[in-house]
């Protein structure tokens, strides 16, 4: 796609948060007693105060309806994810999700379908060193989930053509965004159009996060692209991308992930919609356990959240809307021709 600039710029308003260690998956039946005990002991073990008792009530309140959702998660689950008390267990839906948007513009280039070989059973670009580590995004005031898989993606690629680490600024982007789109939220198209008119993107010690946007700064690049393009919505066929190319930017329902604690996560549709994606994330590998194939998902809420910072997600459905906007960053020696990578089983 090289530079090309899409129009209008859309937001999409995705999730904003922090993570933290959360509690145990919860048993199969709780008294008003037991309840009462596991909100005093998740205010201890998140810090969490209130402005007043009647905020303490609602936000018990919400606490008692997020322990329902887990429950239903955890009994309707067609996988191995295991739900229970989390650092969101006192939020509503919508301080959790943000806001929905509408489809993205029908002029996006898309990858061309082209034959392949068979598909390795595995990929995991984390056993190469290809993927840096997770980052957080800190508070529910800046909706950075878009910059930050962005950068990551565009970390992974540099390191796997060029054999050379990134840890690329975040802040950069959300400054310098070409729709201005910052902590509102916005698409990852937006983020690298955003850094091809930046001519690259500098490192993240020179311009740090601070989970705000601020008046844009002029650095000296590290890393460049050399454009975007979108993927097939196909499973094996973004599979096979990611095993011959590198890790890619995929954006997915974050229901589940409310109340996730661990495991393969297979949610029933009517609880993770695919038509309703709010989140964005780095897809850094597959595989299979029994049997069962998965997605492995980068997060940015830090590598306290729940599987190290990472998420497995039912791979075969589209669970949660994966195959939605599967997009990535070209990147590639100036002068020499793509070529196919070898991702670690």
């Amino acid at each position: 796609m090289g530079s090309r600039v899409l129009s209008p710029c859309l937001l999409l308003l995705g999730v904003w948060v922090c993570a933290l260690p959360a509690g145990s998956v919860l048993p199969p039946e709780l008294s008003k007693a037991e309840v009462t005990g596991l909100f005093k002991d998740f205010m201890i073990q998140f810090n969490r105060t209130y402005r007043s008792p009647a905020e303490q009530r609602r936000r018990f309140g919400i606490f008692k309806q997020s322990l329902l959702a887990a429950r239903r998660l955890q009994e309707t689950e067609l996988g191995t994810g295991q739900y229970g008390v989390t650092r969101f267990s006192d939020w509503t839906d919508e301080e959790f999700r943000g806001m929905f948007q509408s489809p993205p513009p029908r002029t996006m280039h898309q990858e061309a379908w082209r034959p392949r070989k068979k598909l390795p059973k595995s990929c995991d670009w984390r056993k190469a060193g290809a993927v840096t580590a997770v980052r957080d995004q800190v508070g529910r005031n800046c909706r950075s989930c878009w910059a930050f898989a962005a950068v990551a993606n565009i970390e992974s690629l540099w390191y796997i053509h060029f054999r050379q680490p990134r840890n690329l600024s975040v802040q950069e982007v959300l400054d310098c965004s070409w729709c201005g789109a910052g902590c509102k939220g916005g698409y990852v198209w937006d983020a690298f159009t955003t850094v091809l008119h930046q001519r690259g993107l500098t490192s993240e010690a020179a311009y740090p996060y601070t989970g705000r946007q601020e008046k844009c700064q002029q650095h000296d690049p590290t890393a460049y692209i050399q454009g975007f393009q979108t993927l097939p919505r196909d499973e094996e066929e973004i599979a096979a991308h990611v095993a011959t190319k590198g890790p890619i930017t995929v954006t997915l329902n974050s229901a589940a992930m409310k109340n996730y604690k661990k495991g393969i996560s297979q949610p029933l549709v009517k609880n993770c919609s695919p038509d309703q994606v709010d989140h964005v994330a780095l897809l850094v590998g597959y595989g299979d356990v029994k049997r069962r194939q998965y997605w492995v998902i980068k997060n940015s809420w830090g590598k306290d959240w729940e599987e190290k910072g990472y998420y497995r997600l039912y791979r075969g459905s589209n669970a949660c809307g994966i195959t939605t906007f599967p997009l990535t960053a070209t990147v590639h020696r100036v002068g020499a021709p793509g070529h196919e990578v070898h991702c670690p089983p």
